[in-house]
């Protein structure tokens, strides 16, 4: 079968595993013992298939990109472990799951193992002028969702928690831990510009229904309202899917190529970074619209948003100015 076939057949296989698990929570087929059941085992196996797919993909590659699948692999693995730990909490000992537990140490674990599997990614080793443009999209994405996830989850989640005592270190560390791996993803994905690049896509996916899982996860828990079998463990099951139809999905072909230092930018590399601000500010005008009484801190964020997009801009229009320049007077650009 081509390598479009498989993907075709897996994109498949992941949308009537995901359609299943939907169904199967939001109409609690079998009662409460068996959704919580179907959800811990459905998730687990997931994320298992993810760990597979990511390290049969490591095999296929050489070099930068085979680090990056088995690193990637390994992350997979840490989640695999959580996952299993947290259904025998809740299948086998028929206890509430603690917080902190042994899961969140497999949970903690899987983000720098996924963060190192970024930084060897071949895109990361562009040339100097392009990758500091693409560090300075990453800066301002992060910091928006920084923004957004202090507005809505982390601020309240600090302010609230005992920040001496291990259980909230843990539930501050996700969300922390999401930003940076976005950062990261932004930066991979801004550098790559030739070959395939569905494997990166999914990965991007995988990585970003996690960070909004995650996110979910410590608002709910803080507030009292998370139980297994809730429809938001859709999100950690799309995110392991995305991951193993990248990693099945991963060719010869992968998009390896990164974008040349004298490459002239487009029209969506301008505006782009206006986007996550421009969300980030509407945000806080609404709050302020409904009458919300903002913290010091979120106003400060916001300002610092906008100062880096400013920033950012101008080093866009310094790099395409000393680029038309040496067009003009015949010189050659730089590899």
């Amino acid at each position: 079968m081509r390598p479009q076939g498989h993907r075709s057949v897996g994109v498949l296989a992941a949308l009537a595993v995901t359609g299943l698990f939907v169904g199967w929570i939001g109409l609690s087929v079998g009662g409460a013992w068996s959704v919580k059941v179907f959800d811990d085992l459905v998730t687990a196996l997931a994320a298992l298939v993810a760990a597979l797919a990511c390290f049969r993909a490591g095999r296929v590659h050489r070099g930068q990109l085979r680090r990056f699948w088995f690193l990637l692999s390994a992350a997979t693995m840490a989640w695999t472990a959580a996952e299993v730990i947290w259904a025998v909490y809740d299948l086998v000992l028929r206890v509430a799951v603690p917080v902190p537990s042994w899961a969140d140490l497999g949970y903690l674990s899987a983000v720098p193992l996924a963060a190192a599997a970024l930084l060897v990614h071949p895109a990361m080793h562009s040339a100097r002028p392009y990758q500091t443009r693409a560090i300075m999209d990453g800066i301002v994405l992060a910091t928006a969702l920084f923004f957004l996830s202090w507005s809505f989850v982390l601020g309240p989640l600090w302010r609230r928690s005992d920040l001496t005592s291990l259980g909230g270190l843990v539930a501050v560390a996700y969300p922390f831990g999401d930003i940076v791996v976005a950062f990261l993803v932004v930066l991979v994905l801004r550098a790559t510009r030739e070959g395939d690049k569905f494997a990166l896509w999914c990965v991007l996916g995988g990585l970003a229904a996690m960070a909004v899982s995650d996110s979910t996860y410590t608002y709910m828990v803080e507030a009292g309202r998370f139980t297994t079998g809730h429809l938001m463990d859709t999100g950690w099951v799309v995110a392991y899917l995305s991951l193993a139809l990248g990693g099945f999905g991963s060719s010869e072909e992968e998009a390896v190529k990164v974008a040349p230092a004298g490459m002239p930018a487009s029209g969506t590399a301008l505006v782009a970074p206006f986007l996550p601000m421009l969300v980030a500010l509407l945000t806080l005008a609404i709050e302020v619209a409904l009458g919300r009484a903002l913290p010091l801190s979120d106003w400060l964020i916001a300002l610092d948003l906008t100062l880096l997009v400013l920033a950012r801009q101008v080093l866009f229009f310094f790099d395409e100015f000393t680029r038309a320049k040496r067009l003009r007077a015949g010189g050659a650009e730089p590899a």
